[in-house]
């Protein structure tokens, strides 16, 4: 099954999303920020990436940036799963950025959540 790299600073988040994850059959792969998932990406390469904005060390537009700009990654599938608010401008630069989805944290569902990684996951992931 798929590679799934899930990057928050925030261990509940991570981990509850992770654990779900699992749950439905996929490998999940968990970083605490950009920096060490980018690290890990070296390791093992996930099939899509869900990520968090606002994190230490590296933040989650600092993280796609360089993934869009890498030869290896830059049409990895990367779903954003933020608290931030819909109108802030962290929002606009992570569409700007080419992210595949963006999910808000204050009102996303795990139906949602593996429906969206479904639909963006690369055929021969599946």
């Amino acid at each position: 099954m798929a590679k799934i790299l899930v990057i928050d600073d925030t261990a509940l988040a991570r981990e509850s999303v992770a654990k779900l994850l699992e749950y439905e059959g996929f490998d999940a792969m968990r970083a605490r920020n950009g920096k060490e998932g980018g690290a890990m990406m070296y390791n093992e390469t996930p099939d899509l990436i869900l990520f968090d904005l606002m994190m230490p060390e590296m933040d989650g537009i600092t993280f796609v940036r360089q993934l869009r700009r890498s030869t290896l990654w830059k049409d990895m599938p990367v779903i954003v799963l933020t608290g931030v608010d819909d109108n802030d401008k962290l929002i606009t630069r992570a569409w700007e950025l080419k992210v595949n989805d963006l999910i808000p944290k204050a009102s996303f569902g795990f139906e949602d959540l593996l429906q969206r990684v479904k639909q963006h996951l690369p055929a021969v992931a599946n």
